[in-house]
């Protein structure tokens, strides 16, 4: 079951890219939020199981967030409420991904590599402030919530690098190319939808987002089972 659920999520993420751009329109449909369902049916067998206290609940409700998220932007096409409800879940997401994030297994006592390393942080949120100026004139009375939001996934991102040598490697890896994904997709869909249409948007933007919340939540099990195991040697060692 550890590898099953992830092998089926992409699957079900190829067959939801595949269906986007044929005559299957009910599959992309019901596809699209069947991945966040996977997610959250690996990651909360995972967080029980490992005993993951806050940050498993913390990570399973981003991912809870985002698949109500993923339910509200299938259907803005309709109502124009229903973008600013599934960017409010998916600000939510972010936020508490982020504070997920800050709850690593400390073993040892590594600067932080926004610190130690500051090129990072310049070039994060230099990005984060070039793309907002690029788009900012086509959001009219949306400049303020996009704002928000460019804030929230931006801060996510250098909080999910800063993880570097404070968990195992399998662990920052998965999460921080799932961080710089979703916020490579977040980037896609709004110049999509805010100035100009992107040619093949739908396979970009869902790719992007797919294997963000996949790293996500990969990386996030592995951090769960890895502070497991330092429990369990811990508490070897005091016998």
């Amino acid at each position: 079951m550890k590898r099953l659920i992830p092998a089926v999520y992409l699957a079900v993420l190829v067959l939801h890219l595949y269906s986007g751009h044929t005559d299957w329109p009910d599959i992309a449909f019901f596809s699209k939020p069947a991945l966040l369902g996977l997610l959250l049916l690996h990651a909360i067998p995972s967080a029980i199981k490992y005993k993951a206290g806050a940050f498993g609940v913390l990570i399973c409700t981003g991912l809870f967030f985002s698949l109500w998220g993923d339910v509200f932007l299938m259907f803005q096409q309709w109502d124009d409420t229903c973008f600013m409800l599934g960017l409010g879940s998916f600000f939510i997401a972010q936020v508490v991904y982020t504070i997920a994030f800050t709850r690593t297994n400390l073993v040892n006592h590594e600067i932080p590599l926004i610190k130690r390393y500051g090129f990072v942080m310049i070039a994060v949120i230099g990005y984060g402030l070039y793309f907002f100026n690029l788009i900012k004139d086509h959001l009219d009375g949306m400049i303020g919530p996009v704002m928000l939001y460019t804030l929230a996934i931006t801060i996510m991102l250098l909080m999910a690098l800063n993880r570097y040598k404070k968990v195992s490697d399998l662990s920052f890896w998965y999460i921080a190319f799932g961080a710089a994904f979703f916020m490579a997709s977040d980037s896609i869909l709004a110049w999509n939808k805010f100035v100009n249409e992107v040619d093949h948007s739908h396979i970009s933007i869902m790719l992007t987002y797919g294997l963000a919340q996949y790293g996500i939540a990969v990386g996030s099990v592995a951090q769960m089972e890895d502070a497991a195991a330092d429990r369990l040697l811990l508490k070897g060692s005091e016998i």
